[in-house]
């Protein structure tokens, strides 16, 4: 029997081989090819999971027929040419984060998708398909925060920068010119997306953020880096919510993953999962033990998206959330550059 999908994963480094792992762990899937320009890297990968086919351009995976839907796990700079070039070649799309370098870039991909009828699918999504954001959004739509008003994001690592303290090979995380940005759009772009998700998508209006780079003692480079280590943005969206978001690769701190949500009626913090209100006149709250439940986020995250593609539907890591994030990480960026707030309408023109 045939399998209800075949795929192909372009760039074989850590994440890609995440992909394939998890691709290789549906029941009806099929991985046929790999793409990627660093030969024995892609040599190694294939004879490792048994892959025939393997090149070196892309565009020649993109030419199999047989291949239905491909990963883009390439560093951030070819993600708009191959998910477009993808799109065009009538393959539906699973992109690695960041989207994009910057929004314009993913407008045209949302743009090529729609255009080719193809399903495209966001990784900086992938926190959707975690216990503790399932029940958040659970808590939300049932009413039990009342109106959501504002989200707080607090997210450092002690010394988490890629490039310098890990993923060492990796270079290309603080070159501005090939990632587009440092904290924020690498690890911030998933806080985006989960208040997104759990607010119901409200269109971004405008964001004041500031960056920083300058942890000591410096790190001695032969290469560039040119990001951000630390930026926090305000966030403004429609039907006035409001968010902040504090990212950090490096500070002089504890590591730090904390999300806050405060509505009219109730408040959660998402880590250990507890929910705050009134009952009876007293101040309360409860607690739940979601430490049983810990889920393979990437592979229920190619579960959705495999499904989507066979049911021709829309995954739960939307294009469209894909963009919203992006615009709001752009934003951020001008405003840092500019020193004030910088609205949708700026960004755009």
């Amino acid at each position: 029997m045939s399998p209800a999908l075949r795929v192909g994963v372009i760039g074989v480094g850590v994440i890609g081989n995440a992909h394939i792992r998890a691709y290789m762990a549906q029941k009806d899937v099929e991985v046929v090819a790999v793409a990627d320009v660093n030969r024995d890297a892609l040599k190694s990968v294939a004879e490792r999971f048994g892959i025939e086919k393997a090149f070196t351009d892309y565009r020649d995976l993109l030419r199999m027929d047989e291949v239905e839907a491909v990963s883009v796990c390439t560093p951030p700079f070819n993600h708009a040419r191959i998910t477009c070039d993808a799109a065009f070649a009538g393959k539906h799309v699973l992109c690695e984060k960041p989207m994009a370098m910057n929004s314009r870039e993913a407008e045209a991909m949302v743009q090529a998708s729609r255009a080719a009828g193809v399903v495209l699918g966001i990784c900086s999504a992938r926190l959707r398909f975690s216990p503790q954001i399932e029940l958040a959004k659970k808590y939300i739509s049932e009413g039990r925060l009342g109106r959501v008003y504002y989200v707080r994001f607090s997210k450092f690592r002690r010394r988490g920068r890629p490039g310098i303290d890990s993923l060492k090979a990796s270079k290309w995380f603080i070159d501005s010119r090939r990632a587009g940005g440092g904290a924020f759009i690498d690890i911030g772009c998933y806080d985006v997306d989960l208040l997104l998700y759990l607010t119901g998508s409200p269109q971004p209006i405008s964001v004041s953020a500031v960056t920083f780079r300058g942890i000591e003692p410096a790190p001695k480079l032969e290469f560039p880096f040119d990001v951000e280590e630390h930026s926090t943005a305000f966030a403004r969206f429609k039907g006035g919510l409001t968010a902040t978001f504090e990212t950090a690769w490096a500070a002089n701190m504890e590591n730090r993953n904390e999300v806050m949500i405060l509505g009219s009626l109730g408040g959660l913090r998402l880590d250990p999962f507890t929910y705050y209100t009134e009952k009876d006149g007293e101040q309360v709250s409860f607690g739940v033990d979601l430490s049983s439940k810990r889920v393979p986020m990437m592979e229920r995250l190619i579960e959705d998206f495999v499904n989507a593609c066979v049911e021709r539907r829309s995954p739960k890591t939307p294009r469209e959330d894909g963009l919203k994030v992006m615009q709001v990480i752009d934003m951020a960026y001008l405003s840092a550059r500019l020193r004030r707030e910088v609205t949708l309408k700026e960004i755009q023109s």
